[in-house]
């Protein structure tokens, strides 16, 4: 009890708020002009955003169907790639201004894990844009096949964007499952006993996740199940 009363009182240190709150201003302000920046540039980068549709409809364009969609689309796309490219040099900043507040155990280990948090969220990203993403806008034409397509281009690149912020959150699953495996909640003995329980439970997020795309259950299942057996090594390494 001690030490998280010396911690808070550290954290809440004048000179400590006075650091992360000209980080923020700083930050705040990158943020606006890298935003700005993008946005000027956004017909250029448009096109390597699209990479994986032209692949797939053989370079048909897609359209928009009022006149402020276009542009409405180019604000709101450069908004998030801003804050994709300037969040991990913010987090990576503020890292430094609260590492020198921890114990030395506590910063190997919030390392290790923000390391790996990383990894597995540039991994997240590649399978979504390359393999996900992809794989459902095939399904979808699929399905389609019958009918001309003419897709919007809002609801086109927001439906990308969903897909890839999904990809991510689900490969940080391991790490739950790895600090779940080092808390002692789960072990390799309830993983032996219980193997189709953990299926069933599996699948049942997978329902709530995916309730009406029994592909996607099926996939989903399989990537729990095989995050799971890779957090006992995770768990390892923390």
């Amino acid at each position: 009890m001690i030490k998280i009363q010396e911690k808070l009182r550290l954290f809440f240190a004048t000179d400590f708020l006075t650091k992360l709150r000209r980080l923020l201003i700083l930050y705040s302000a990158l943020f606006l002009i890298l935003w700005f920046v993008i946005f000027l540039l956004f017909p250029k980068i448009f096109p390597l955003l699209l990479h994986s549709y032209y692949h797939l409809v053989g370079g048909k364009s897609l359209v928009f169907i009022s006149i402020e969609e276009a542009l409405l689309v180019a604000i709101r796309a450069s908004f998030y790639l801003a804050l994709t490219l300037l969040l991990p040099i913010f987090l990576i900043k503020l890292w430094g201004l609260i590492s020198p507040e921890l114990y030395e155990y506590e910063r190997r280990f919030l390392q290790k894990l923000m390391l790996l948090s990383f990894l597995l969220s540039i991994l997240g990203f590649l399978f979504g844009y390359y393999f996900l993403f992809p794989t459902l806008v095939k399904i979808f034409l699929y399905f389609g096949e019958n009918f001309e397509n003419s897709l919007r281009i809002g609801a086109f690149l927001f439906s990308m964007l969903r897909v890839l912020l999904f990809s991510v959150l689900v490969f940080q699953i391991p790490i739950v499952f790895a600090l779940l495996i080092k808390e002692g909640w789960i072990t390799e003995d309830l993983y032996r006993k219980r193997k189709f329980y953990l299926l069933s439970i599996f699948f049942g997020l997978s329902f709530i996740i995916a309730p009406s795309d029994f592909f996607s259950q099926l996939l989903l299942t399989l990537f729990f199940f095989l995050f799971f057996k890779l957090s006992f090594l995770i768990a390892k390494f923390l």
